[in-house]
């Protein structure tokens, strides 16, 4: 559906106060250790100073960030079943052990849970050294 809001051509940034032009520019959308550039719509400065985004404009982000939501999901699945299973630990174990939660092992590799990202460094640090595992049960 076409955005029915008519966009002036400049505007005057609401803090600032500086001349801000309807144009595109690249910006960097960041979700979880994830990045994507994106060419967004919005009023800016002529310098690299802050913009507004408004309307229709947050499309680009929201669709960005949902992408970066899904490879995160779908990254933690793998993640977390490769090394608990390489681990030799049962979901409640693995649970447990790594975030005291008796079930979050088994949401996190069915998609309907994502750690914290605390909890997705350690997961990465130990697929990387397992025996990362042992120093855990030991502490």
């Amino acid at each position: 559906m076409a955005d029915p809001f008519i966009y002036p051509e400049t505007m005057i940034h609401p803090e600032s106060g500086a001349l801000l032009s309807r144009r595109r520019r690249k910006e960097t959308v960041t979700y979880m250790g994830y990045s994507k550039e994106i060419l967004v719509e919005g009023y800016f400065p002529e310098d690299d100073g802050d913009g507004v985004i408004i309307g229709s404009d947050h499309e680009v982000f929201d669709a960005a960030l949902d992408e970066m939501k899904e490879r995160f999901a779908e990254d933690t699945k793998r993640l977390a079943k490769g090394l608990r299973t390489a681990a030799r630990l049962t979901q409640k174990e693995a649970s447990l052990l790594l975030t005291g939660s008796p079930n979050s092992f088994s949401k996190y590799e069915r998609g309907e849970a994502q750690p914290s990202w605390p909890t997705f460094v350690l997961l990465k640090l130990i697929a990387a050294d397992p025996s990362l595992i042992d120093k855990i049960k030991a502490a």
